[in-house]
């Protein structure tokens, strides 16, 4: 019996954290296509005081973990503490909130989604497969 509950709570939790990826996933993929702008909210970010990350979306994908990743710049928002512009690769499992907005891409974000990504960071490759770029 506990081997059943035990692989239910892991059914339940994994089918939870897909529900909240896909959920954003429509969003996410129309910014990327049309190269839009999003405000996007992490789990964490109001309780640090940050301000939403805004971000402009080059690729979604799904790593081999079974996860949803993004790849973008990120032009205003908490990371590590500090509020920086940069590329950056985000993993979707614990946003609270996407929201498109206006803006546009910098040259810096738009050169670096020219340039592309292949999935990897350094030599540790975890993308499965890009979504929408």
């Amino acid at each position: 019996m506990k081997l059943v509950t035990t692989s239910m709570l892991i059914s339940l939790g994994l089918a939870s954290s897909a529900f909240a990826q896909s959920k954003f996933e429509a969003s996410l993929c129309e910014a990327a296509k049309t190269g839009r702008v999003v405000e996007l909210v992490y789990d964490k970010d109001a309780s640090k005081g940050c301000a939403p990350r805004i971000i402009d979306v080059h690729q979604v994908a799904i790593g081999n973990n079974g996860s949803f990743y993004m790849h973008g710049w990120q032009s205003r928002g908490c990371t590590k503490g500090r509020d920086f512009e940069a590329k950056r690769i985000f993993k979707l499992e614990k946003v609270k909130a996407v929201e498109l907005v206006v803006g546009d891409f910098g040259e810096k974000s738009q050169s670096a989604k020219d340039e592309g990504w292949n999935g990897c960071i350094g030599s540790n490759c975890f993308i499965k497969e890009n979504i929408c770029e």
